[in-house]
């Protein structure tokens, strides 16, 4: 994963665009919702944000976006269901370059982690356990809908920071933690407080995951949970920075793009502004990073 910790380029000063889409009906459900599946209503959301001084340049501009009905995981890809993928096709297990950043060995999950979820999958691994469940990975519109529903909060609860509302970097700090650089980022992370942090309390000694569902009072709009932190997840769309000057306002599938997968939601791994509802990320789709899941989705009729 190519860390994300200042903005893409200069900013641009545009006029947000408040065209929204006419003339939709409301999306009949063709099956039935499973319990681990959240329905999310078709409708029209706030997606991106404003020039707050938080943002970043590829969040804006804000749009009013429809999103037709679709059902969504209710959490991410745990590491004991992949496991059933990858023993029910042979599908090449979870792996890493550096084996300490694995939390697979010989073949299964590290005992513990079975409900942590599944990370060190590329984006092709997360579209194939997907197609095997006959779903498919979350487009970016209809993912940031599921985790900020329609009134545009900033974080899945609510509009307020609170570090004990998901795992992330200032979880595991006590105290609300930032990058302004990359450096920052290694100096914690690498060396720093952080590093001791993992050596002392990760699976492994180096990957602070945590099981789905920690931290309930962090759950979104619709009942979803770490849509902030724990991992960021792998969705459908190619990452293009300006995109959304003038992506479709229905259904948006995403640029035509060739080098980068978008990530959202942000992990154990990131600051708190990466935790934010709007935020983008990014990706090779060969990666097999320590802070990247997924989770599924299915269309609604």
């Amino acid at each position: 994963m190519i860390p994300r910790v200042g903005p893409v380029s200069a900013r641009l000063v545009i006029l947000p665009l408040l065209l929204s889409a006419l003339g939709h009906q409301p999306s009949a459900i063709g099956f039935d919702v499973p319990d681990d599946m959240v329905m999310i209503p078709a409708g029209e959301f706030f997606m991106g944000t404003p020039d707050d001084g938080v943002s970043f340049d590829d969040e804006r501009p804000q749009r009013k976006v429809y999103v037709s009905s679709f059902a969504i995981d209710r959490h991410e890809v745990t590491n004991a269901r992949y496991q059933q993928f990858v023993d029910a096709t042979g599908h090449p297990a979870p792996s890493h370059l550096k084996p300490e950043f694995s939390l697979w060995v010989h073949g299964a999950p590290f005992p513990g982690s079975e409900r942590h979820p599944v990370i060190n999958v590329s984006w092709e691994d997360a579209v194939a356990y997907c197609r095997w469940q006959g779903k498919r990975l979350p487009t970016e519109a209809e993912w940031e809908k599921a985790a900020r529903g329609t009134d545009g909060r900033r974080y899945p609860w609510g509009n307020d920071w609170d570090i004990v509302k998901s795992n992330s970097a200032s979880y595991w700090a006590g105290r609300t933690i930032e990058f302004k650089d990359g450096e920052e980022w290694k100096a914690f992370w690498i060396t720093g407080e952080g590093a001791r942090i993992s050596h002392e309390r990760g699976l492994k000694g180096e990957v602070l995951t945590l099981p789905v569902g920690s931290f309930p009072d962090g759950a979104g709009p619709y009942g979803l949970v770490d849509m902030a932190g724990n991992v960021s997840e792998w969705v459908q769309d190619w990452y293009e920075p300006y995109s959304y000057l003038n992506a479709p306002l229905s259904d948006p599938q995403g640029p035509n793009g060739q080098l980068l997968k978008v990530v959202r939601g942000g992990s154990w791994l990131k600051p708190a502004r990466n935790l934010r509802t709007s935020d983008r990320d990014y990706g090779y789709p060969t990666d097999r990073a320590s802070g990247i899941g997924f989770r599924c989705a299915k269309d609604g009729w």
